[in-house]
């Protein structure tokens, strides 16, 4: 049962090789810890059972077929994704909060060869089966349990580096998702250039609670560690009391990766139930320990970032990537590198320019608008079977189009100012930056969650609304109340002049809103 010489794998051999005893995974599910000699040795296994379910030898190969799979985060995970990666296939993560009709919507557009379901999970292989439109095989994954005595698989050569290793579909807050297709080749760029930007080690420790069909937490969470031989714990789901009580342990972790939706949570549980009690102390001292905490997915409001920083003395790091170029800009591990409202700098091996929309000019200038634009090592290889839709991403001279507008300081650090389709609102012939509104109204102590939209007007172009979501307990704001003081932040004409009080603001599982759903929500008539 031989496995691939992939760089990955490699490495993992490596460190099973400096310490027979190194924990890759420790899984919070099965109350259980795997070394980096299990895995390789449970990653050959199912690599195995695959070809063999697809009528391959055990040494054949999957030429680049898909491997669909839902399965919980944890180490079943990891090996199904590690072993559909070692037969030569290219990993397609079902998102595991996905209704069915949304999870057949990606089993269609990836055709894979393979479903692989776990058990966790079964009660949705019926619908799954039916709603197939093709005979694609089933396989249920037997969950893997911790061996005490495992070996280390031979190697053999490697197939070559540039084939499709994964498809990671978009979130589609701008239009129907597309599976973004990226090379072995891709992933250990991506990997290996966070590995050097943040360094990773075999001394760190990670708990993990991110959804495992997004970059953030496949690439920056899961393979970066297990590349660097950091040790990866993973929980099924976020849950700030859990996230807490490890922190409070002292030394269990050194590492924290999450979107700004879960640092404000975080901030919220500890007034709500650990502010003033025999918990505090520890709370904030083990909180404190931590080497690294970064946020990142969706914009991190200042005062969220501002007030995790009076609780635990951490200052939060935050970076810029998208689906289809892993991370590409990154706040420094100094704390004078890491700026409010910045994200930093291109990471290592990267390239980043900005351009104007409509002539391409390449902006020099700092503190201008431009269009984000990457190229590197890490910027993914297409859209699935959507050439048109790829060529259309990229310019004349090879850069990714990212969609998002960024002024540049005098350091070279970005300012992210949303994306050019949803964020930027032209009103009155001013360009208002959504982000930023959102930003200022986030710092008033009344308000909870913000989205900022612009909506369609006849006089102005567009004018600016807000949907607001007020604290529990907090006296809501009339618009002209709310209007009299941000006036007192802003200039006038950045001031929302439609307001609308909701009880929550529906997000994706990477905290992200889809203004236009919101729009066409609340203000039909003007989507």
């Amino acid at each position: 049962m031989p496995l691939p010489s992939l760089p990955l794998f490699l490495a993992a051999q490596q460190h099973a090789q400096n310490d027979a005893g190194k924990i890759a995974v420790i899984d919070a599910t099965k109350k259980e810890s795997f070394t980096f000699t299990q895995l390789l040795e449970d990653t050959a296994v199912l690599r195995k059972q695959i070809l063999e379910l697809l009528g391959l030898t055990a040494t054949g190969d999957l030429e680049e077929r898909r491997i669909a799979f839902l399965v919980p985060n944890g180490y079943d995970y990891v090996v199904t994704q590690w072993a559909t990666w070692a037969a030569g296939g290219v990993a397609v993560p079902l998102c595991t909060s996905h209704p069915a009709k949304e999870l057949l919507y990606t089993i269609g557009d990836s055709d894979p060869s393979l479903i692989l379901i776990h058990p966790a999970f079964e009660k949705l292989a019926p619908a799954l089966r039916e709603g197939c439109t093709t005979d694609t095989p089933f396989l249920g994954l037997d969950p893997f349990s911790r061996n005490d005595s495992p070996s280390l698989p031979t190697f053999v050569p490697a197939f070559p580096l540039n084939r499709r290793a994964l498809m990671i579909y978009t979130s589609g807050t701008t239009g129907n998702p597309k599976g973004g297709v990226s090379t072995h080749e891709i992933i250990e760029f991506q990997a290996g250039c966070l590995v050097k930007a943040w360094k990773y080690s075999p001394s760190d420790h990670l708990i993990h609670v991110l959804p495992l069909h997004h970059i953030h937490g496949i690439i920056n969470g899961l393979t970066a560690c297990l590349l660097s031989g950091t040790t990866v714990e993973m929980h099924p789901k976020f849950d700030p009391n859990v996230i807490w009580e490890r922190w409070q342990d002292r030394g269990s972790s050194t590492m924290f990766m999450a979107v700004p939706t879960i640092y404000s949570r975080l901030n919220d549980y500890f007034d709500a139930n650990i502010r003033g009690t025999d918990r505090e102390e520890a709370a904030r001292e083990g909180a404190k320990a931590l080497r690294l905490l970064i946020s990142g997915s969706a914009a991190l409001p200042t005062p969220v970032k501002t007030k995790f920083a009076e609780i635990t003395g951490q200052i939060l790091l935050e970076r810029f990537g998208m689906t289809e170029i892993g991370m590409a800009i990154s706040c420094g591990l100094e704390l004078d590198r890491r700026v409010d409202g910045s994200v930093g700098w291109p990471l290592p091996g990267v390239q980043v320019r900005l351009t104007e929309k409509e002539t391409g000019r390449i902006i020099e200038e700092i503190d201008q608008d431009g269009m984000i634009e990457i190229k590197g090592g890490n910027v993914f290889r297409e859209y699935w079977r959507k050439p048109e839709a790829t060529a259309s991403e990229f310019t004349a001279d090879g850069w990714f189009k990212t969609g998002d507008v960024a002024k540049r300081d005098s350091t070279g650090a970005y300012f992210i100012q949303g994306r050019a389709s949803v964020d930027l609102i032209k009103s009155g012939g001013y360009k208002i930056s959504a982000l930023e509104v959102e930003r200022k109204m986030l710092a008033l102590e009344s308000i909870q969650e913000v989205a900022v939209v612009g909506l369609k007007n006849e006089e102005w172009g567009q004018q600016v609304a807000a949907v607001v979501k007020f604290r529990e307990g907090a006296t809501s704001l009339e618009l002209p109340e709310l209007r009299a003081i941000l006036k007192t932040e802003m200039a006038p004409y950045k001031v929302p002049t439609v307001l609308k009080v909701v009880d929550g603001i529906e997000r994706n599982a990477m905290g992200k809103v889809n203004k236009k759903t919101l729009i066409q929500k609340y203000w039909p008539d003007k989507a």
